[in-house]
């Protein structure tokens, strides 16, 4: 028995059979603490990922928004900027925000006025009809630098402000320019316009041309030349695409009596041509008198740059009425056969403005409005976010009272306008409310 190899006391079982057990139990220890101390690693480097990260951006936001955020609406920020000019430091002035904005118009709309108000409170800065220079708006790249650099104020001019600026911007033409580059001659040559205006001194003036086929030309060339001052329109989808990205409102400024606007257009260009004020053409001032008086003011420039300024400024408004009333002497003939086409057509322009800046923040103010009612400045104001103020100008209205004593051939216009949508501006008047 004792030298049977197979036979074991049960003590040596016990020690045989305890080693197969241990392994086992070792193996799941290990397993329980790495998977323990993995557990903690992978979180303490999820930790430290998320703090730097968070850490990075925060810098970020630091440097891109150094000013306060304004206590505004959701809706009003993307209007709110911050520019950085490269020509000055904006120094005290870096965290007031300012407000983009463009007026969109038409010639002799009296958006020349309705600027010099603006431009009279302390902190608006509209800078003019910048793309009247051809140049500036040859193309959208062209025209988009142009806008960046008075958007960022870097344009310098006469609107430039000593206060905080807090709403910069231009004055646009829907109609201003060509598409081609057409010229007086070749107009001339086509036979739009008669030989005689070739020798005009307005001759390199592209609305004058439009004049001209107004009164000489018939309804479908008057149209055609017509389709040649775009302006604005001509790249309507950038420039909108543009002023939703950037932040830009929209002012649309134009005249309920489309009239009047054209009496003004046909007296601007009789202006550059004829130069009423310095006598230059007499056979264009209605008397003797006017020629002299009109000579008379161009001394009386002269010495009163020599007063004091408060009795120069007295004098000047009192030349500015006198240069209104000679220059409301003349009364222009107007072509009854496309008075209708033209009065269509600025309406459709006008619509077709409205219609493609729709998407984008607008306000839409109308010069007798303006005329008759100042409170619409306020609507302005508030619109530009600016402080209210009692906004003036020292433009004197030139052409003022009833229209049949400004056009020659006022009854041929009557009875062209009786009857049609039209006839209404036959009878509007400027009375204040």
């Amino acid at each position: 028995m004792a030298d049977d190899p197979c036979s074991f006391t049960k003590q040596e079982l016990f020690l045989l059979k305890a080693p197969k057990k241990s392994p086992l139990v070792l193996r799941m220890i290990v397993l329980v603490f790495v998977m323990v101390c993995g557990v903690y690693i992978c979180t303490i480097c999820l930790k430290q990922i998320s703090t730097r990260t968070n850490t990075g951006l925060f810098t970020v936001q630091t440097i891109e928004k150094p000013c306060p955020e304004p206590n505004v609406e959701l809706s009003e920020a993307p209007y709110l900027h911050y520019p950085n000019p490269t020509s000055y430091s904006r120094a005290e002035c870096a965290c007031n925000p300012v407000r983009y904005f463009a007026i969109l118009s038409m010639q002799r709309s009296g958006s020349g006025w309705f600027e010099t108000l603006l431009n009279n409170h302390t902190n608006i800065s509209s800078n003019g009809e910048i793309f009247s220079v051809k140049v500036r708006r040859s193309n959208m790249s062209t025209i988009g630098e142009t806008l960046d650099r008075i958007y960022n104020l870097d344009w310098l001019s006469s609107a430039s402000k000593n206060e905080c600026t807090a709403a910069v911007g231009l004055k646009w033409m829907l109609n201003q320019e060509p598409k081609l580059a057409l010229n007086i001659t070749m107009l001339g040559m086509l036979g739009i316009i008669p030989a005689a205006f070739l020798c005009s001194p307005v001759s390199n003036v592209s609305f004058a041309l439009l004049y001209a086929c107004f009164i000489y030309g018939t309804e479908e060339e008057y149209l055609i030349l017509q389709r040649f001052m775009q302006g604005v329109m001509q790249h309507h989808e950038e420039i909108v695409e543009y002023f939703k990205q950037r932040g830009v409102s929209a002012i649309f400024l134009f005249r309920r009596n489309l009239l009047r606007r054209m009496i003004s257009v046909l007296a601007n260009s009789y202006d550059r041509d004829a130069k009423p004020l310095n006598g230059t053409h007499k056979s264009h001032v209605h008397s003797p008198k006017e020629v002299s008086l009109s000579l008379s003011l161009s001394l009386l420039c002269t010495q009163t740059q020599q007063l004091p300024i408060v009795e120069r400024q007295s004098v000047t408004d009192h030349m500015k009425l006198f240069q209104a009333e000679i220059l409301a002497k003349y009364k222009p003939i107007i072509n009854a056969t496309l008075l209708i086409a033209n009065l269509r057509q600025v309406e459709e322009t006008t619509t077709k403005a409205l219609e493609y800046f729709k998407s984008t923040r607008h306000i839409l103010i109308y010069y007798e409005d303006v005329l008759k009612n100042r409170t619409k400045l306020i609507d302005v104001q508030d619109f530009l976010k600016v402080p209210r103020k009692d906004l003036k100008s020292r433009q004197v209205k030139i052409h003022k009272g009833p229209l049949s004593n400004q056009i020659e051939n006022w009854g041929d216009i009557q009875k062209t306008l009786k009857g049609t949508p039209y006839e209404s501006f036959l009878h509007a008047d400027y009375r204040r409310r």
